[in-house]
């Protein structure tokens, strides 16, 4: 074809679509996304909006395990929409648009609202939806959810969980602020996220209203539901603190999770000088009751599993303490963009609390990090792991987690101590309530150490090999030209009794 009837073809082409096509100023709305774009689970969140706040009204009978709720999501619209999903595993019986009776269907957990007019790009909107069920009977062993108590129940799980018990954009990428108001039989207590705001008695019931101004990720945000003793405090520092410790415990176990608990005020002032500013208006922790086999960073309250302790003073555990905490910052202030971004949680969280055990007598970054390199040394399995695209079957895969942190101590090693704080201050300052990748971490760490660190960050985040002791690959200087067999006790040994899904 000539180069003149090319011209004069795609002319004609161009007038006819002026012709046939409205202006984009007038493009029909259409449907937004069934999923956030996450190529690990592609139905997890939602396209087409962005969640400002959520305000979570919800009634549950301990006895009958029966959930009643009404929700109101206010978002904003990022495209023309005819219609929208939610997040929603609970039978919904009305959806209002702005107070207007909106159509709706359900398939899975997926609930399309279709409202009456279309949401033009920029409006601000709220769906507010009734809805009723057992979240229990929707909840996943392993992904978490609705657990069930003697005395109540508890919502906790990673990487979902809200869709069990309200509608919501269940992806980290869509962060919003909530209200959360609990209403349950009037001797039970009631704990959330941030503040607490009021309790109003109502007949036999109590209604209980929790409050989190700052943005949090969906599946932090939890519900804990049971007889538990508050108790509340400020650290030196001055955030406060809020605590509840189940009352079904025995007595040996209740006294070593509570001296593990009791370490949050300090660990909370510590990582702040380390890292920045504590990123919340408070803070605290729950002892659950309740046997599943992870703890979990939910925002302001992390919730750990009464069975991460032993009894007595000896069965305390500090370290689990410190990684929940530590997510303050790496996971729930920065969230992750992608499920696959899980290092910045997961391997921070663990190198962090590292340094919270440096400060014991005779314990090092470098020794802790030494033992951790022999013990997975002959585990071919473990290296195979991309730490930083893990795959959806291994987002809790320990590597993520130990090598992971063995990642984040070389790279210590490798820019120097001080530019590594430099750099975690920056990068938990410039993503505060947002969410990075783990591609954005690297530009930044090279940016802040004025150094190439592409073959280092290939070696320990991209490939499925072991690392060989090197100085360009942060190794410490003990470690370099000797045996790697130990010959010595570890002085601080990966525990993996317990799977830490945190």
């Amino acid at each position: 074809m000539s180069t003149t009837r090319t011209v004069t073809r795609l002319a004609a082409i161009a007038a006819t679509a002026a012709v046939a096509l409205p202006s984009a100023a007038y493009a029909v709305p259409s449907p937004g996304a069934d999923g956030a774009g996450d190529p690990y689970f592609p139905t997890y969140g939602n396209g087409g909006y962005d969640v400002g706040h959520y305000d979570i009204h919800v009634d549950y009978g301990v006895a009958t395990h029966k959930l009643k709720g009404v929700t109101t999501v206010k978002a904003t619209a990022t495209q023309d929409l005819s219609s929208f999903n939610l997040d929603l595993a609970l039978k919904a019986s009305k959806v209002t648009v702005d107070g207007v009776d909106a159509g709706f269907s359900q398939s899975g957990q997926e609930l399309v609202v279709t409202p009456v007019d279309p949401i033009l790009t920029d409006d601000t909107f709220a769906v507010t939806v009734t809805y009723a069920g057992n979240p229990a009977a929707h909840s996943d062993a392993n992904l978490g959810g609705w657990f069930l108590t003697s005395d109540g129940a508890i919502a906790a799980g990673e990487p979902e969980v809200a869709a069990v018990w309200y509608p919501s954009n269940d992806h980290p990428s869509d962060k919003a602020s909530f209200d959360v108001y609990v209403t349950t039989k009037a001797t039970k207590k009631v704990i959330g996220n941030g503040v607490l705001r009021g309790v109003k008695k109502l007949g036999a019931k109590k209604r209980w209203h929790w409050k989190t101004a700052e943005q949090m990720t969906t599946y932090l945000a939890t519900v804990v539901i049971g007889d538990y003793r508050i108790t509340r405090g400020r650290t030196k520092k001055g955030v406060p603190w809020l605590n509840a410790v189940t009352t079904k415990i025995s007595k040996g176990q209740r006294q070593a999770a509570v001296l593990s608990l009791e370490k949050t005020p300090a660990i909370v002032d510590f990582y702040s000088s380390k890292f920045g500013a504590y990123p919340f208006s408070i803070t605290g922790g729950i002892i659950g009751n309740a046997s599943f086999g992870f703890s979990l960073e939910n925002q302001t309250r992390p919730i750990y599993s009464k069975v991460f302790f032993g009894s007595g003073a000896a069965g305390a555990n500090t370290e689990v303490v410190a990684h929940e905490l530590a997510h303050m910052w790496w996971g729930d202030s920065v969230s992750v963009s992608q499920w696959k971004d899980i290092w910045l949680n997961e391997g921070f969280a663990t190198w962090s609390s590292w340094l919270w055990a440096q400060r014991q007598k005779g314990v090092t970054l470098n020794g802790i990090f030494r033992s951790y390199y022999r013990y997975y040394r002959g585990n071919a399995a473990f290296w195979t792991i991309r730490v930083d695209d893990p795959g959806p079957d291994d987002v809790f895969d320990w590597a993520v987690y130990d090598r992971g942190a063995m990642a984040v101590q070389a790279l210590r090693n490798r820019i120097g101590a001080t530019a590594h704080t430099k750099l975690l201050r920056k990068w938990a300052r410039v993503k505060k309530y947002g969410n990075g990748s783990v591609a954005e971490f690297e530009a930044m760490a090279e940016q802040v150490s004025g150094k190439d660190l592409t073959d280092f960050f290939d070696a320990w985040l991209h490939q499925t090999t072991r690392p060989l002791p090197s100085k360009a690959l942060g190794f410490p200087a003990s470690m370099l030209g000797r045996p790697t067999t130990p010959a010595k006790p570890l002085p601080v040994a990966p525990d993996q009794s317990l799977r830490r899904r945190m």
